[in-house]
């Protein structure tokens, strides 16, 4: 029997719509999002307006981009209470992944989410 709607299907929306809620459209290189064989890599113009270690807790959501939220919201896309983050990160612990890893790189300011499906312990 096929499940088309995993919980790791939803953390990579999840993912998804916190590249597109929180990209900064007036920087530069736009959104790249990579599939790798074993990760998946999103990145997008911005720094992290609540700070990584406030993103990484969870509570506290703020959007860049509040109308494109509210839109994905209205699909059933996207948390509303900034638990996505943690959320994503529960799903990877559950499937016995590498936690995924976030980074900032500044001037430009750009956040990256890795997304890897290799198993903990094995990471090279």
């Amino acid at each position: 029997m096929r499940i088309d709607d995993t919980p790791v299907h939803k953390a990579i929306r999840e993912a998804l719509a916190n590249c597109l809620v929180n990209t900064d459209f007036y920087l530069p290189r736009g959104i790249v999002i990579r599939k790798d064989a074993d990760s998946i890599i999103m990145e997008n113009p911005g720094s992290i307006r609540t700070g990584k270690k406030q993103m990484l807790k969870g509570g506290i959501s703020d959007p860049r981009n509040k109308a494109l939220m509210k839109m994905l919201n209205m699909i059933g896309i996207g948390e509303r209470a900034g638990s996505g983050v943690p959320d994503i990160y529960s799903v990877w612990e559950s499937q016995g992944w590498v936690a995924p890893e976030v980074i900032e790189e500044y001037a430009p300011d750009r956040t990256i989410l890795k997304l890897s499906f290799v198993e903990a312990g094995l990471k090279k």
